[in-house]
């Protein structure tokens, strides 16, 4: 699969803006399956041509929304984790699922993409790149809060946490469009006691 064609002008970016925007649109009532460039483009003001300019097909186009998603992700956990922190660090990790919450809640195109939206193998190491920037973020802000200790250990913890989290999301918003509240309450529970759990013995 192609790369999308970067836009050098201004002009040019407002349309791939426009075509992401509109794909994001029709994703929340068009499955993948039956989203075409010739629906974007019409959805986008543009002509096919002037898509095709910039997007080899409509998974490009996927594609590149997704990376701006996760962009986001990454903006997500750089804001929660910036401002002052809460009392507790299972606090913390319950500010940071409910903003992750929010995204299933209000982004146009964002749960259906989740759950039914094509396997992109280009998006794989992006995805892994953004997941290990957000267990970065929460580790430094559990050393700087919660005496969390600087360690190899601590920082793989992180991760897992973090992937054991986005499971968590998932799961709450697989049958309920608003998200089950129990399950979005306890992944933050589960993570922060697993964070804070003594060292596992290398014995």
């Amino acid at each position: 699969m192609a790369e999308m064609h970067e836009p050098q002008q201004q002009r040019s970016r407002e349309k791939v803006a426009r075509i992401l925007e509109a794909t994001a649109s029709l994703l929340e009532t068009t499955s993948y399956d039956d989203l075409g460039t010739k629906l974007i483009a019409a959805e986008a003001g543009v002509s096919v041509g002037v898509l095709y300019r910039y997007f080899a097909d409509k998974e490009a186009i996927v594609a590149s929304l997704v990376r701006s998603w996760l962009q986001l992700d990454v903006q997500i956990a750089e804001r929660v984790t910036s401002e002052p922190l809460p009392e507790r660090s299972q606090d913390l990790l319950d500010k940071l699922i409910t903003a992750y919450a929010d995204r299933f809640r209000k982004e146009p195109g964002y749960r259906r993409i989740w759950y039914h939206g094509p396997r992109i193998a280009s998006l794989r190491a992006d995805t892994q790149q953004t997941d290990r920037e957000i267990a970065d973020r929460i580790h430094r802000a559990l050393v700087r809060g919660y005496a969390m200790p600087d360690t190899d250990e601590s920082r793989r913890r992180g991760r897992l946490a973090v992937e054991v989290g986005s499971n968590l999301l998932g799961l709450a918003f697989r049958d309920d469009p608003m998200g089950d509240t129990e399950i979005l309450a306890d992944a933050a529970l589960m993570m922060d006691r697993y964070l804070f759990a003594p060292p596992t013995s290398s014995d």
